[in-house]
């Protein structure tokens, strides 16, 4: 039978997983709206209003909140479909088998039964539609799974510092000077103090890719050492 004539569960199916994976845990001998706020992470006025009466109205519960032979079985992966397929039947009506018989081929045909069978609003109407294929599908593999340590290190991982680029070094090629002294076979003429005349030539070989400010260096350099300037 229909939680009333114009509603059905909306019970999101995140809790739906959540709170099975508790009672599978340990299963409490009843379920208050403290006891789903604390499994689920919710005020208790949310749990009340959104989890609490669902609970109710699908049987795993009854109206003092105390737990059920159905949520018993609920837990045990081996009677999950079965489950599942009762709540269906003692929650939905024969209508809604028969107009939709395959809900999970033609999921348009279940938001155009729902909307047109409860009068509700899209967002309302979304969630007994979510709640419905959930059990539909029967499937435990369906079951979200846990965010790992491992997923929450790497989102939380710092940036890897950025490494500062060096500009390259140019390594200047070496100038190659070429000194020659030569002696003329002439005899040269003599200085004031007696002394014979030498002529130095100097060759200088320069790298075609030095720079103008190499060659500035070079001549400036003989300066200061060959004529003390």
């Amino acid at each position: 039978m229909a939680e009333s004539k114009h509603s059905f569960p909306m019970l999101p199916v995140g809790h739906w997983w959540a709170l099975r994976e508790k009672f599978k845990q340990s299963i409490p001998g009843v379920v208050t709206d403290s006891y789903l706020a604390a499994a689920l992470n919710l005020q208790p006025k949310s749990a009340r209003a959104n989890v609490l009466p669902y609970l109710r109205s699908i049987g795993l519960i009854d109206d003092e909140g105390k737990t059920q032979d159905l949520a018993k079985a609920w837990r045990d992966d081996e009677q999950y479909a079965e489950v599942c397929k009762k709540i269906r039947e003692q929650t939905y009506p024969e209508d809604l088998f028969a107009a939709v018989p395959n809900p999970l081929d033609d999921r348009d045909a279940v938001q155009r039964w729902f909307a047109n069978h409860t009068g509700k609003g899209e967002s309302a109407v979304r969630r007994m539609i979510q709640f419905y294929l959930a059990l539909a599908e029967a499937d435990i593999s369906k079951k979200p799974e846990p965010k790992s340590a491992k997923s929450n290190n790497q989102k939380t991982a710092t940036k890897p510092k950025e490494t500062v680029s060096k500009k390259p070094v140019i390594k200047e090629k070496p100038v190659e000077i070429l000194t020659k002294i030569e002696h003329s076979e002439k005899p040269e003429p003599t200085t004031p103090t007696g002394l014979p005349k030498v002529s130095i030539n100097l060759e200088i070989h320069i790298s075609a890719d030095s720079t103008p400010d190499q060659i500035d260096k070079i001549f400036e350099s003989m300066a200061k050492h060959i004529y003390n300037k």
